[in-house]
């Protein structure tokens, strides 16, 4: 009976410090920023830049702006943590696009029917974050090419490679490799030749997967660039002769095409393809600070405003690596609505 007690408080101290435990784990999961929370804040400082946008001829302070200023990088950030989390990174490129083309077109009929001077609508930040995802595609192609361990899916007939150095591979669920062929020279048996065209093709697979993924990162860093290109034409007669139909194809093109020369904030929308590529490193918070801080340093030395972007180091120190609230519909419709709620609010004022 005495026996039976003691085991019953054995068992209740157990249980009172497993959910002790679990009361400070919860605790310290709770300290510091979610990505909602990052999101939220960069949500409240946009409405404060945009209320400038849109009121600044009617007399908003100049120093409204300076709030804006770490947005974009906020928003890039939790972009990387978004790509990276993602069921699927293809279904999120098609949203991100989807919702770029749709706000390019809002952005043009707002100004066509308010017709409000006071402000240029060119806001459209899912054509960054859309960009920023094509070259985080980019780096998982460089990644899938240069990690130390192979791919099972690099042949297209299920022959797959463990590591890279040629030494050892799998053709359909044989294991072997240099050092199995040297073993049976040393056996003084005669390596099997289907053994040895195995290893050759085992090299070759890998080879040719490295290459295929490499020339795609390639192409996929240099997308955005080649886009740009596109726009040359319709830049060169930037002095209004543009004939009509120039005109329409022009709008089409600044609606659904995601060029880097169209971003809203053009070539520091390269700062995401960083931060991705920095992601998965020791201390990769303040890694991803410090790029942050060498291109707000270079913004400070052009004597830009932008350098406020630093800024925005803080709330990302201070990351906990929880997702927080779900809100994944939130800003895809908040963006666009606050932009035409504004815009038509300074136009009636």
């Amino acid at each position: 009976m005495k026996n039976n007690i003691g085991n019953m408080d054995v068992t209740n101290q157990s249980k009172q410090t497993a959910l002790s435990g679990l009361s400070g784990s919860s605790r310290q999961r709770r300290f510091g920023l979610t990505t909602f929370d990052i999101k939220m804040i960069g949500v409240v400082l946009m409405v404060v830049d945009h209320v400038h946008q849109m009121f600044a001829s009617q007399g908003a302070p100049n120093w409204l702006d300076w709030f804006g200023r770490p947005v974009a990088t906020l928003f890039f950030f939790v972009s990387v943590i978004g790509f990276s989390h993602t069921h699927s990174k293809k279904t999120y490129m098609i949203r991100l696009y989807v919702c770029m083309v749709l706000m390019a077109v809002l952005d043009m009929v707002l100004q066509h029917v308010v017709n409000y001077d006071g402000a240029e609508l060119a806001n459209n930040i899912f054509r960054d974050l859309f960009i920023g995802t094509i070259f985080m595609a980019a780096v998982d192609c460089f990644e899938a090419a240069f990690k130390k361990r192979g791919n099972k899916a690099a042949s297209g007939f299920g022959a797959g490679v463990r590591g890279g150095d040629e030494r050892t591979g799998s053709v359909h669920g044989v294991i072997f490799g240099r050092d199995d062929i040297a073993a049976a020279g040393k056996n003084g048996s005669v390596p099997d030749q289907n053994l040895i065209y195995a290893s050759r093709h085992s090299a070759a697979v890998t080879r040719g997967f490295r290459v295929k993924k490499t020339v795609e990162g390639i192409l996929l860093l240099a997308l955005p660039f080649l886009l740009s290109l596109v726009l040359l034409p319709f830049m060169a007669q930037g002095d209004g002769t543009q004939s009509p139909v120039m005109m329409w194809v022009l709008r089409i093109l600044t609606a659904v095409d995601p060029a880097i020369l169209l971003a809203e904030n053009t070539v520091m929308v390269l700062l995401i393809p960083v931060m991705y590529a920095l992601r998965n490193v020791r201390h990769s918070a303040l890694w991803q600070s410090a790029a942050i801080a060498v291109v707000a340093g270079l913004y400070a030395l052009a004597g830009q405003t932008q350098w406020m972007m630093i800024f925005a180091i803080i709330p990302i120190l201070l990351y906990n690596g929880a997702k927080g609230r779900g809100d994944k519909y939130f800003f895809y419709i908040f963006y666009p609505a606050h932009i035409a709620v504004l815009y038509v609010l300074a136009s009636l004022v």
